[in-house]
C-alpha cells in the first residue's frame, strides 16, 4: 500500500466515522448499529484524546508512541481457543472494529464468531481526607486508566511459561535481601519475582525486567496509571478526579488441552496516593456480544444467564486418576493432642474432600444462529484477596454485586451507572447486589432478546495503606452451550445440592457432560487451584490448617490472638514484630498444609507452599522468520528472507529446546511440526487462518538420546563387515531427489545429535549452528551485551532429581536460521500462512503423552513468494486484463480478499520483472493522467503489522514494496492517488530505474 493511499484511507475513515457520529449515541466503532454502553463516539474520544490522535510520522490516526496500537494490530491472545484482544486503556476486546481487524473474543481461534465486545475495569474508593466533597467517592473506569506515560517503553509486554528470567516463584537474578524479616531459614533472603514486566527497574538494582513471574503459553503484561495528565484532562460524562492508583495487570492462555477454553486476566490494583483510602472496590463493565460478524445486528439476539455458571462442587482430594487435586492437600493427621482434639482420627485425612467454588455469570444466543454459535461466554471471577475474618475485606471470594441490562436502560431502572456517584453506589453494593445469602447471584434474567450488558464487583476493602496492594483475577471463557440447556440450571443446582453426599460425584459428572461451559469453568477454578509443594523463599504454615499469617510492625506492642482451633483449646498465641503467627482463620484444614513428617522436629519446615496455576505446558513455539515480531524489511538482524521465486523458506531458532518445562524444570522438547495455509480468502472479521485451513507439512523429531547418562551422538553403527553403516527405515512418501517420484520406500537413514527427522518423508534437516559466528572455531550463538553467548541450565529428562548437579545441562541459545525449512509448492503473489508448532513428550501417572504448541497466524503474517528481480527491460503484469467482478468467487484473479478495516478493496495487481536498485512506477489512464506512482522503497502493510523493538529501538513493522534484493515483484491495490477506485479500460505504465525507463500496458475490466 503507498503512502499516498494509506493517507487517503485515513481521511476517507475519518469521513465515515463523521457521517456515523451525527447520529445520537452513535458507535464509534462497528459493527453498524451498535450503540456503546457507554455512549461513547469517534469524534468524542478525538476531543477528549488528542494526544493519541495528533498525526504524526506516516500515520495519521495514531501516535506512534501507542505501542501496541490499540485502533490497529495489537495484542491477541491466541494460543488457545479463545483469541481476545489486549489493550493498556482499562478495557480487553476490540472497541475498534472499523478500523482494526483483530479478534475481540472470538471462540474457536479466528472463526469471526465474537462472543465479546469489551471488559471494561472500574475500580472506587472513599478518599475520607479529601476536602473537595466531589473528589471523596470517586471512581477510576475505562479510558481514564492509561500508560503512566507517552513513551515507547509504556508498552504492553509479551512473554510465556518458561521465559528466561520470568519462572515463578524462581531467584531467577540470584539476588538477596538481607533485611527480609522472614521466609527463608536464615537471612539473607532470596529476592524473588521481585520485578513486574514493564520495562522499568521496579526494585532499584539498575536491571531492568530480572526477575518476574510469567504465566501461560501466551502472557502479555502491562501497567495502567489513574492519574496521568491525558487522563486528568481527559472529559467524558464528567470531570476525572483520580485516586491515585496503579493497576498492574497480566493476561495470559493456555495451550493444553483442557485449558484452552478460557483467558485468564489478573489485576493487582496498587495504592500510590499517599494517603488510605476506604471501602476500594472492584468492578466490570461485560458487553458480551455472541454471534458471527458478518451477520448485521448479530448482538441484539442475546440473552443473559445471571446464574451460570456458579456453584459449589466436592471434589477428592487424592492422588487416583481424574482426582486433580494434589495429594498434599489431604494432610495425614498424627496421633498427638491437638489432633485428638478434632473430629478426625489419626488414620484419616484433615483433608479428604474439598470444595470448588465457581463464580461467573453468561450471555448467550438465543437459538444458536444455525450452528454457528455454538458457544457461551461466560465471565468469570476466580480470585481475588480476601480476609478470613472479614475486617478488612470479603470472607471469601465472591461477587459483591450485579446487575444485567439491555442497552439503553437507565440506571435507576437497573441500567448502566454512567457518573462516579452511580458506579460507586452500585460497586459497593448500596444500589442493591442481587447476591444471595449463598453469596451467590441470584438476579433474574431478562425475559426478551436483545444487546445485554452486565456489570459485577468485588470488594469492598477497608483502609487500604499507601502501598498496599489489591488483587483480582478473573477470565473470559467460551465452550459448547445452547439456551434451552441454560434455563435449566437453576433447578439441577438445587438437585445436586439437596443430593446425599455419596452421590454428588457422580452428579457433578452428569452435569459436567451436560454442561461443558460449566466444565470448562471447572476446569479453570482447578487450574488456580494448583498444588502445595516445598520451596525455599516463602512463609509457610507452622502446623495443619493454618494459612493466614499475623505480624507487627517494628515497634509495635505484643497482641494476643486465636482462630477456631484455639477456640477448641481454651488459649490465645502471641503476635510479634520477630515473626509471623499462623492462624486457622477460615477453620478449614484444607487450606494451610503442613506436611508432619517433616515438620515434627522443626513446625516452620513442614510448611508447604500454594502455588496456583500449576500447568504442564508444551514448549514456546520457536521465532519464525515469517512471524510479524521477526519479518520486517527493516530488521537489520534478519538473516533468511522467506520470500522467494516460487519458493518459501522458512527459517526459525531453537528456543523450544531451550526452555524448561514450568513444572518439572526438565529440557523436555521432542520435535517440531511444520504447517501451512493455503487459498485463505479472509471471510468477514476473520483476523487469520482458522483452526481447520492448516495442513500439516511435516513432523520433525530431534535425534537426541542418552544411554546411561551418556549422549548418544549417530546412529550409525558397524555392521558384520566393520562398514560404518546407517539403518535402514521404511519411508512411506519418500521423495527421490534424482527423479521427484515420490513413493514409499526403504532407504538408509543417518542422523547425528540434534537432527531433525520425518519418519513420513524421510527429510533431515541438520542445525546450522555456525550462523553468525564470529570467526573460525566460534560458535554461532546468540550473544548478550557483554559478547557472551546466552547459556541456559536445566534439567536432563529423566535423568533424576534436577537438584543433582550431574543431571544438568548447558544449552545455547541459537538465532533465526539454526533450521531451515523450503516449500516449493507456491505461486508468486499468493498469500500463505506458515506456523512451526513445539512438542514434548510428559509423563503422568505412569502415561507418556505429547503437549504440542498451538498453530495461529494473523494477516500481518501472511507472507508472499515474489518473482525474482529481471533486467528491468521487461516488465509485465499480472493479471492481465484484471477482470474485477463483484463476486471474489467469479474472479480469475485468485488471489483477492474479502475487504477488510485494513484492506478496504482486497484487490491487487502485481507488477512482475522488476530490476534491481531503486525503481518507480507510474500509472496513466491513455489520455495522459496521472493515475498512481509506486516506488520500490513504499510500505506495504503498513496498516496491519505494528512497531517492533528490538530491545533498544523502536523499527517499523512492514514490509518495502521491494523487500530484499531478489524481490522484483510489487503490488498496487487499484486506488488511485486521490482514493478512488479505477474504472474499467486501458491504463498505461512506465518504469524508471537505473537499467533505464520501460514503458506497458494492461487492462482492467469492471
Amino acid at each position: 500500500m503507498t503512502r499516498d493511499k494509506f493517507e487517503m484511507l485515513g481521511l476517507l475513515a475519518g469521513l465515515a466515522l463523521a457521517v456515523a457520529v451525527a447520529a445520537p449515541h452513535a458507535a464509534f466503532a462497528q459493527p453498524p448499529g451498535k450503540i456503546d454502553p457507554d455512549g461513547l463516539t469517534m469524534d468524542g474520544l478525538r476531543a477528549a484524546m488528542p494526544e493519541y490522535f495528533h498525526p504524526s510520522g506516516s500515520n495519521p490516526r495514531v501516535s506512534p508512541t501507542d505501542i501496541p496500537d490499540v485502533f490497529g494490530p495489537g495484542a491477541v491472545l491466541r494460543v488457545g481457543n479463545v483469541y481476545m484482544k489486549v489493550t493498556n486503556w482499562g478495557h480487553n476486546g476490540n472497541l475498534f472494529t472499523n478500523v482494526s481487524s483483530d479478534p475481540s473474543g472470538s471462540w474457536p481461534g479466528a472463526s469471526a464468531v465474537e462472543y465479546l465486545s469489551s471488559m471494561r475495569l472500574s475500580v472506587g474508593a472513599v478518599n475520607a481526607g479529601a476536602t473537595d466533597p466531589n473528589a471523596v467517592r470517586r471512581v477510576s473506569y475505562l479510558l481514564e486508566w492509561r500508560p503512566q506515560t507517552l513513551e515507547p517503553d509504556d508498552k504492553i509486554y509479551r512473554a510465556y511459561d518458561g521465559i528466561v528470567n520470568g519462572s515463578r516463584y524462581v531467584n531467577d537474578d540470584n539476588d538477596f535481601d538481607s533485611s527480609n524479616p522472614y521466609g527463608c531459614a536464615t537471612p539473607p533472603c532470596a529476592k524473588i519475582d521481585e520485578d513486574f514486566l514493564d520495562g522499568r527497574d521496579n526494585d532499584g538494582d539498575g536491571q531492568i525486567d530480572e526477575d518476574f513471574g510469567a504465566l501461560g503459553q501466551e502472557m502479555y503484561s502491562l501497567v495502567m496509571w489513574d492519574n496521568t495528565i491525558q487522563a486528568i484532562n481527559t472529559v467524558f460524562a464528567e470531570k476525572h478526579v483520580p485516586l491515585g492508583l496503579e493497576c498492574r495487570q497480566r493476561a495470559w492462555a493456555y495451550s493444553v488441552i483442557g485449558f484452552q477454553d478460557f483467558n485468564v486476566v489478573e489485576y493487582e490494583i496498587i495504592n500510590r496516593s499517599g494517603h488510605v483510602l476506604d471501602s476500594l472496590c472492584i468492578g466490570w463493565l461485560l458487553d458480551i456480544d455472541s454471534g458471527p460478524v458478518e451477520l448485521s445486528n448479530f448482538f441484539n439476539d442475546d440473552f443473559d444467564v445471571p446464574t451460570f455458571p456458579q456453584g459449589e462442587f466436592l471434589v477428592q482430594v487424592g492422588s487416583t486418576p481424574g482426582q486433580l487435586i494434589d495429594p498434599l492437600r489431604r494432610q495425614q493427621p498424627h496421633d498427638t493432642q491437638e489432633i485428638s482434639r478434632t473430629v478426625y482420627k489419626p488414620d484419616s485425612a484433615l483433608c479428604p474432600v474439598d470444595t470448588i467454588r465457581v463464580n461467573g455469570f453468561s450471555v448467550i444466543d438465543d437459538d444458536g444462529d444455525v450452528g454457528r454459535t455454538t458457544g457461551v461466554g461466560s465471565f468469570l471471577l476466580i480470585d481475588h484477596t480476601v480476609d478470613p475474618l472479614g475486617e478488612t475485606g470479603p470472607k471469601r471470594v465472591g461477587f459483591r454485586a450485579y446487575r444485567s441490562f439491555t442497552g439503553g436502560t437507565p440506571y435507576a431502572q437497573g441500567g448502566n451507572p454512567v457518573i462516579d456517584q452511580q458506579r460507586f453506589e452500585f460497586m459497593s453494593g448500596q444500589a442493591g447486589t442481587n447476591i444471595g445469602e449463598d453469596g451467590f447471584i441470584n438476579a433474574l434474567p431478562g425475559d426478551q432478546k436483545g444487546d445485554y450488558i452486565a456489570w459485577a464487583s468485588v470488594g469492598p476493602w477497608l483502609h487500604v495503606a499507601d502501598g498496599q496492594s489489591i488483587f483480582a483475577t478473573v477470565a473470559f471463557a467460551v465452550q459448547r452451550g445452547n439456551y434451552q440447556d441454560m434455563i435449566k440450571w437453576p433447578t439441577l443446582l438445587e438437585q445436586y445440592k439437596a443430593a446425599p453426599a455419596s452421590t454428588r460425584n457422580k452428579m457433578a459428572n452428569d452435569l459436567f457432560g451436560k454442561y461443558p461451559a460449566l466444565y470448562n469453568a471447572y476446569s479453570a477454578q482447578l487450574a488456580f487451584a494448583g498444588v502445595h509443594e516445598k520451596r525455599e523463599g516463602y512463609p509457610t504454615p507452622d502446623f495443619h490448617g493454618r494459612e493466614t499469617p499475623r505480624q507487627l510492625s517494628l515497634g509495635a506492642p505484643t497482641i494476643y490472638l486465636q482462630d477456631c482451633r484455639d477456640v477448641e483449646k481454651g488459649q490465645l498465641r502471641p503476635v510479634t514484630e520477630r515473626e509471623p503467627t499462623w492462624f486457622d482463620f477460615d477453620c478449614s484444614y484444607c487450606t494451610g498444609v503442613w506436611d508432619y513428617t517433616t515438620g515434627a522436629a522443626n513446625p516452620q519446615a513442614g510448611g508447604l507452599f500454594h502455588k496456583a496455576w500449576n500447568a504442564e505446558a508444551p514448549p514456546p513455539n520457536p521465532t519464525l522468520n515469517v512471524a510479524s515480531r521477526y519479518n520486517f524489511s527493516d530488521n537489520p538482524n534478519r538473516k533468511v528472507v522467506p520470500a522467494g521465486d516460487n519458493a518459501i523458506t522458512l527459517a526459525w531458532d531453537n528456543l523450544s529446546e531451550v526452555t524448561q518445562d514450568p513444572k518439572s524444570q526438565w529440557f523436555d522438547f521432542r520435535g517440531y511440526k511444520v504447517w501451512k495455509v493455503s487459498d485463505w480468502l479472509r471471510p468477514v472479521g476473520s483476523a487469520g487462518p482458522s483452526e481447520a485451513d492448516w495442513t500439516l507439512l511435516g513432523e520433525f523429531r530431534q535425534f537426541r538420546y542418552e544411554l546411561s547418562g551418556v549422549p548418544i551422538t549417530t546412529n550409525r553403527y558397524f555392521d558384520p563387515d566393520s562398514n560404518l553403516v546407517c539403518p535402514k527405515v521404511f519411508i512411506p512418501n519418500y521423495r527421490d531427489t534424482v527423479t521427484g517420484i515420490v513413493g514409499p520406500r526403504t532407504v538408509p537413514v543417518c542422523l547425528d545429535i540434534g537432527d531433525l527427522w520425518d519418519h513420513q518423508s524421510g527429510q533431515i534437516i541438520k542445525p546450522d549452528t555456525t550462523l553468525e559466528a564470529t570467526g573460525p572455531g566460534q560458535p554461532g550463538c546468540i550473544k548478550d551485551s557483554t559478547g557472551r553467548c546466552i547459556v541456559v541450565n536445566g534439567c536432563t529428562v529423566h535423568r533424576g532429581p534436577c537438584e543433582t548437579p550431574s543431571n544438568r545441562e548447558d544449552r545455547l541459545r541459537y538465532p533465526v536460521g539454526t533450521y531451515r525449512y523450503v516449500d516449493r509448492e507456491v505461486k508468486n503473489g499468493f498469500s500463505y500462512f506458515y506456523a512451526v508448532t513445539a512438542f514434548d513428550s510428559t509423563t503422568t501417572l505412569g502415561r507418556t503423552t505429547e503437549l504440542g504448541g498451538r498453530r495461529s497466524a494473523v494477516e500481518a503474517e501472511g507472507v508472499v513468494p515474489q518473482t525474482s528481480v529481471g533486467t528491468g527491460k521487461k516488465v509485465w503484469v499480472v493479471p492481465n486484463p484484471y477482470r474485477g467482478y463483484a463476486r471474489i468467487a467469479d474472479r480469475p484473479s485468485a488471489w483477492d480478499l474479502t475487504p477488510n478495516a485494513s484492506d478496504p478493496t482486497g484487490t491487487h495487481i502485481d507488477f512482475l520483472g522488476l530490476p534491481t536498485g531503486k525503481w518507480t512506477i507510474r500509472v496513466y489512464t491513455v489520455s495522459g493522467d496521472l493515475v498512481a506512482q509506486i516506488r520500490s522503497e513504499d510500505a506495504v502493510n503498513e496498516s496491519v503489522r505494528p512497531a517492533i523493538s528490538d530491545g533498544v529501538t523502536s523499527l517499523p513493522g512492514y514490509n518495502r514494496q521491494q523487500d530484499n534484493s531478489s524481490d522484483g515483484q510489487a503490488r498496487w491495490n487499484l486506488i488511485s492517488r486521490n482514493g478512488q477506485d479505477i474504472v474499467s479500460g486501458i491504463y498505461l505504465f512506465t518504469v524508471e530505474s537505473n537499467e533505464g525507463t520501460q514503458r506497458g500496458r494492461f487492462v482492467v475490466i469492471r
